[in-house]
């Protein structure tokens, strides 16, 4: 009676440790440059335990940084790891050199220093490892952090805006710890959740007003769904890429690994309560890690874990007196978004298997396993292409592109729910031949040597190879495979001042031209309003000669030769 009785208030006492625990607010850093020193620490993540952890200027986890659009930023990334490193900047719209993929790696004791222009939307966007067959190891041990950028388009309108008081950063892992409370470098079953790195059951103080949550799911494998006590409604305003058109009522928000959204909850009418965050795991669609999964021949690989297709609490909300200037509505209409024309695109398919086919463990993309020196294939500067990413596996699979945002066509051949009409870098692609279709154009920027990756985001998934990698070929140069060509004509022919082109397209677009000298210099680029098939070029700047001009329009490419006099 007396063991009991000990055992009784052990557990007492534990529950009132974890009642008074807040959730954290990583701190923020902003400027135009940035030190992220990468490094191992330990972590009071159960009561009066030491977890070895990895975090960014910390023991886990890193600080948000706060770009402003259209700044030039340098990010000075110091990896005192004893291993190999890199950071990707999840989402953001950068260079192949600068997204800090396998092919960017920063050895232990070195310093990686990319500088680049802030060319985003407003959202919320994340940093964390990406180095090859690590990148699960890294990540589940907590090294991640958040990416807020901010615009006008933004700042024009009244929403919750300070920060870690009415708009809070909160990101959500699932992890497995062993029973020493240290992280296993596993995901298949998950056992514990955290909040911004402490247990799930934290109490997070949000004032009695409009409210906004920037919910990011950082897991390595498993899906959220979220949802608030008592059926709250709550509306979200951006996904991955940006704002949406307009807020989106919503009471339930699936989640995958890598996604992100921000959500807008009125709480002005609530103060002194207390709500619960909450994931509704039995409300998951079937072969969605962290629901149901489906039982494979002879349940040998049902990859359940211990908190899978099940509800529980993610942490408490308190709602306190609002602060001075509150926001006391939500606004009926954000931003005017303009999707990409899938029209004229060039058409891509990926396809996603598993061998043996009910595996729940070993997949592929286009039956290929990730090899660092293959490049999978090419895509052209400034083309629209529409891939088409079919899931012939068991499970739901989190489909991430690197370097640009996409726009989702259509799920399982039906419009998009309205949540994902905004710009997107992760898409869930549904099991058992589920089809997800997205538009894509690579405007800003080509490499020849570094290429983009795609792959899963279940981390796992793509350390065992389910991935690839792409190169975007120089505007109007190289070889384009994936496109049709076509001849321009020009008159007057030789020109002196104005160039006048004409094609068979009689469409009213605008086009990408370049003019190349005789020693295949670009000598002029720019975008070209094309006008039932005509359109002006002006050379009077161009030195007497002899040019080649291509223009590229609707996925065909247009060239042909002219004189300058």
């Amino acid at each position: 009676m007396k063991k009991l009785f000990c055992i009784v208030v052990s557990l007492l006492a534990v529950q009132i440790v974890f009642a008074q625990i807040t959730v954290p607010i990583p701190a923020t850093l902003e400027g135009s440059i940035f030190n992220l020193k990468v490094q191992k620490g330990t972590s009071e993540i159960f009561p009066g335990q030491r977890t070895n952890t990895i975090g960014y200027n910390g023991a886990q986890l890193g600080p948000t940084l706060i770009l402003q659009k259209g700044e030039t930023v340098t990010i000075n990334v110091d990896n005192q790891l004893d291993d190999t490193t890199t950071v990707h900047w999840h989402g953001l719209h950068l260079s192949p050199a600068n997204d800090g993929g396998p092919h960017t790696p920063i050895m232990a004791g070195n310093t990686w220093s990319p500088s680049f222009k802030v060319m985003d939307q407003a959202s919320t966007y994340w940093y964390h490892p990406h180095l090859h067959r690590k990148t699960l190891n890294q990540v589940v041990k907590g090294a991640s952090g958040f990416i807020i950028v901010r615009d006008p388009a933004e700042a024009s309108l009244n929403l919750p805006r300070t920060y870690g008081v009415d708009d809070v950063p909160l990101v959500f892992q699932w992890k497995t710890f062993d029973e020493s409370k240290q992280i296993v470098e596993m995901d298949e079953v998950d056992n514990e959740v955290l909040v911004n790195g402490v247990l799930k059951g934290a109490t997070l103080n949000l004032p009695a007003q409009v409210v906004r949550l920037r919910l990011l799911n950082g897991s390595s494998h498993r899906y959220f769904n979220f949802g608030f006590s008592n059926n709250l409604e709550f509306k979200q305003i951006a996904g991955d890429g940006g704002l949406l058109d307009a807020p989106v009522a919503m009471t339930k928000l699936i989640l995958a690994p890598g996604e992100r959204a921000e959500v807008l909850l009125d709480l002005s009418k609530s103060l002194g309560q207390k709500l619960l965050l909450q994931h509704f795991g039995t409300e998951l669609p079937m072969g969605y890690p962290g629901g149901m999964m489906m039982m494979m021949m002879g349940g040998t690989e049902n990859m359940m874990g211990p908190l899978d297709d099940t509800d529980f609490d993610l942490m408490q909300i308190q709602v306190l007196a609002p602060t001075p200037n509150a926001i006391g509505s939500i606004p009926p209409a954000l931003i005017t978004n303009t999707p990409l024309s899938s029209n004229g695109a060039f058409n891509r398919d990926l396809t996603m298997t598993a061998r043996p086919q009910m595996s729940m463990t070993n997949f592929f993309l286009n039956e290929s396993k990730f090899e660092m020196n293959t490049i999978n294939f090419k895509v052209s500067k400034g083309a629209a292409e529409v891939w088409t990413l079919t899931n012939q596996t068991m499970m739901a699979h989190p489909f991430h592109l690197h370097g640009n945002s996409f726009w989702v066509i259509s799920v399982n051949n039906r419009k998009p729910a309205a949540n994902l009409l905004g710009r997107k870098d992760v898409i869930t692609v549904p099991p058992i031949n589920g089809a997800v279709k997205i538009v894509v154009r690579y405007d800003d920027f080509s490499d020849s040597v570094t290429p983009y990756m795609y792959h899963c985001h279940i981390l796992s998934h793509e350390d065992n190879g389910m991935m690839g990698q792409f190169l975007v070929a120089p505007l109007l140069s190289g070889t384009h495979d994936n496109l049709s060509k076509e001849k321009l004509k020009f008159y007057p022919n030789p020109a002196d001042k104005m160039l006048v082109f004409e094609i068979s397209e009689k469409s009213l677009e605008k086009a990408k031209f370049q003019v190349i000298d005789v020693m295949g210099r670009v000598v002029l680029e720019q975008q070209i309003q094309v006008i039932n098939g005509q359109g002006n070029i002006p050379v009077e700047q161009l030195t007497p000669g002899t040019y080649t001009a291509k223009m590229l329009l609707l996925g065909k490419l247009y060239a042909g030769v002219f004189i300058k006099q």
